[in-house]
């Protein structure tokens, strides 16, 4: 099941349960379009109807694998030059999107440098202990 964030109280459970995603490491990053649609002849393309799924395994918590889901995505990328995470960083940016972001920096362009989901929603589970 998954558990959404939609308060400042679910992002500090979120960092709580993950433990910041601390000593974590990025296994695997989707991205999904579901908005075009075929009518007629023509293709017609919907806005606002992507997902990111990024899982993430967590070993400040016993080897955890966090799958973390956003939709409706307006920007995001994974930094393959850096898959690590020391703390993660997650916070309303307006009233309406999410950030996650990989590492914390004070300045946006900083942390956009590294990987980062900028979201309308975001969800998240503990899916299970990470096994080879």
């Amino acid at each position: 099941m998954f558990n959404e964030i939609r308060s400042s109280d679910d992002i500090k459970l979120f960092l709580d349960k993950t433990n910041m995603l601390h000593d974590g490491y990025i296994l695997d990053a989707k991205y999904e379009y579901h908005g075009i649609e075929k009518i007629e002849n023509e293709l017609w393309f919907c806005p606002g109807q992507d997902k990111v799924t990024i899982k993430i395994v967590a070993t400040s918590i016993f080897d955890a694998i966090v799958e973390i889901e956003f939709d409706k995505v307006s920007e995001w990328q994974i930094n393959s030059r850096n898959t690590e995470i020391f703390a993660a960083y997650v916070d309303f940016i307006e009233p309406d999107r999410i950030i996650w972001a990989g590492e914390f920096n004070e300045d946006m362009d900083e942390m956009k440098k590294n990987s980062y989901v900028i979201a309308q929603s975001m969800k998240w589970r503990i899916l299970g202990e990470f096994r080879i």
